[in-house]
């Protein structure tokens, strides 16, 4: 892949796949800057996957409280789980190093 990263200007050699609320999950492992999903040639069921994925982001936060719901680890467990499994193949597709960041840490 030789796509330039559109704020550091340099070709995109590693990315970084993590949630967030209202931003596409992949990031430039340079600059860190968030990049736009149609920008990179995925295969239409990844991108499906990674919309769903970055969808349901937070779903373990009560945004009018802004508080843990209950069963909160359960759910981001599972949103890491899947989030480590995308970044693999995202990896696969595109032929270069994906790191995953999760919500949770060990």
């Amino acid at each position: 892949m030789s796509m330039l990263c559109e704020l550091c200007k340099k070709p995109i050699q590693t990315l970084i796949l993590e949630g967030d609320f209202g931003a596409d999950p992949l990031w430039c492992g340079q600059c860190l800057a968030n990049l736009e999903l149609e920008n990179f040639p995925l295969n239409e069921h990844l991108l499906t996957e990674l919309t769903s994925w970055m969808c349901n982001f937070g779903e373990w936060i009560n945004l009018e409280t802004d508080s843990f719901i209950e069963g909160m680890e359960q759910l981001a467990k599972k949103h890491d789980e899947q989030g480590t499994i995308l970044a693999q193949q995202v990896a696969t597709e595109l032929g270069i190093k994906v790191t995953f960041s999760p919500y949770l840490l060990d």
